[in-house]
């Protein structure tokens, strides 16, 4: 007979309460307190509502925004939407960066358009880095579309502040923040830049030199090295290899798909992410609908040396664009790109190889994936339905969607989940 002590007894009461009274309370909760920040592309939405025949609707009129989510065990929502003091693009990996304990959030900007955003007549005043001023900088607002900039946001302040501006020479898709909680790797077209934050200010440390074009990447969790999708959008793409030694970051080799294996990279294949125990990545085949074919997803094994794509998923959706990683290690869950029968796709990445087990229906145009931490919820964010919402996670491998969401600005484009700041 097995016996069991009076403090497990207690710790199982505790937890089997704490989860039954947030299953009673009529707002979402989660199990420790949690910041979701979205970033939200004002010209992404725009596009959406225009029409041919009535030119006025190409004036851009939606703003860029950020939302801040605060969640927690035993409160509703807190939530609080800023506009126009971030500018926001939507072309890149839809994740942005947080500190480590959830004070400052990093959001990149770029001037690189793709498709019918070229068309849109962007409101007068500055629009790139030659039109602003270092007044302009040190200002709240922020309206330039075009620019090349890095903000940093104070999210210990009321107003949600912005602390800090970096400019770039070359276009940053997107910002992370490495797994050691001190630094924020930034790619651009020409260089992955190396920051941290010191008194509210982004202090850059390095600058590595690339040859290999726009790119999108993720860190490995130990920190030693990333992966990057890299070209042309629309033309070519690779896969590329680095290492991260002290504050450098160097090449080491292409990632190529392996022979003998039914799948191929496309020019538009634009994002990928790396597994939480660091094994494999997976990579989308197109980062973009076409309304003609279902695309796959490439598995990278980065267990070897060099790392080579052996592995695919076949035929998951039109179009991917992004992924999250369960923390049991054997679900994750894939984006889509559809507008009116768009879904998530949940793929078993335990079983060898990688298989799509089932999909399930979500708001248009999917773009930011997170898990909770604990691995009890999943949020996915859309920039049509201008919402995050939410599925519950039951079991490995099943996900049933909660009819409660979260409001953000429209034109969502990234979702990043931290730590919540709490002043000392």
């Amino acid at each position: 007979m097995k016996l069991t002590s009076p403090l497990a007894v207690v710790v199982a009461t505790i937890a089997f309460s704490t989860t039954a009274v947030a299953q009673t309370l009529p707002f979402l909760t989660t199990q420790t307190p949690l910041t979701l920040f979205s970033t939200n592309d004002g010209e992404f939405n725009q596009i959406f509502q225009l029409t041919e025949d009535q030119t006025t609707d190409w004036e851009l009129k939606t703003k860029d925004s950020f939302t801040v989510i605060h969640l927690g065990p035993d409160h509703p929502p807190i939530i609080k939407t800023v506009y126009d003091t971030v500018p926001c693009a939507i072309a890149g990996t839809p994740t942005m960066a947080m500190s480590s304990d959830g004070r400052y959030a990093l959001v990149a900007n770029h001037g690189f358009r793709l498709g019918k955003m070229v068309k849109l007549q962007l409101p007068d005043g500055p629009q790139t880095n030659a039109d602003l001023t270092p007044k302009m900088l040190k200002q709240q607002k922020m309206t330039a579309q075009l620019v090349n900039m890095l903000s940093l946001i104070d999210l210990s302040t009321p107003e949600y502040r912005v602390v800090d501006r970096v400019l770039f020479d070359d276009r940053p898709m997107h910002v992370l923040s490495h797994p050691d909680g001190q630094r924020f790797i930034t790619g651009g077209d020409k260089y992955f830049y190396v920051h941290q934050i010191e008194n509210g200010k982004l202090v850059e440390l390095s600058r590595n030199p690339h040859p290999h074009g726009l790119n999108v990447f993720w860190i490995h969790p130990k920190g030693h090295r990333l992966i990057a999708t890299q070209g042309d959008p629309g033309h070519n793409a690779t896969v590329q290899w680095y290492s991260i030694e002290g504050n450098r970051i160097g090449h080491l080799s292409e990632v190529k798909v392996a022979p003998g294996v039914p799948t191929k990279l496309t020019g538009a294949s634009f994002i990928l992410r790396i597994s939480l125990d660091g094994t494999k990545a997976l990579i989308c085949q197109r980062s973009l609908g076409n309304g003609i074919d279902l695309s796959d997803i490439l598995v990278a094994d980065l267990t070897q040396t060099p790392p080579v794509i052996n592995a695919v998923v076949k035929q998951v959706s039109d179009g991917s664009e992004s992924f999250a990683f369960h923390p049991n290690g054997k679900m994750a869950v894939a984006t889509a790109l559809n507008r009116d029968h768009n879904c998530i796709a949940v793929l078993d990445i335990a079983s060898n190889p990688p298989r799509l087990l089932y999909t399930l229906d979500a708001k248009g145009m999917s773009q930011g994936i997170e898990f909770t931490p604990e691995g009890d919820k999943l949020f996915v964010g859309s920039p049509i339905a201008g919402r995050i919402e939410v599925f519950d996670v039951v079991g490995d491998f099943q996900l049933r969607k909660n009819p409660k969401f979260l409001n953000v600005g429209f034109g969502h484009n990234s979702l990043t989940i931290g730590s919540r700041y709490f002043p000392k």
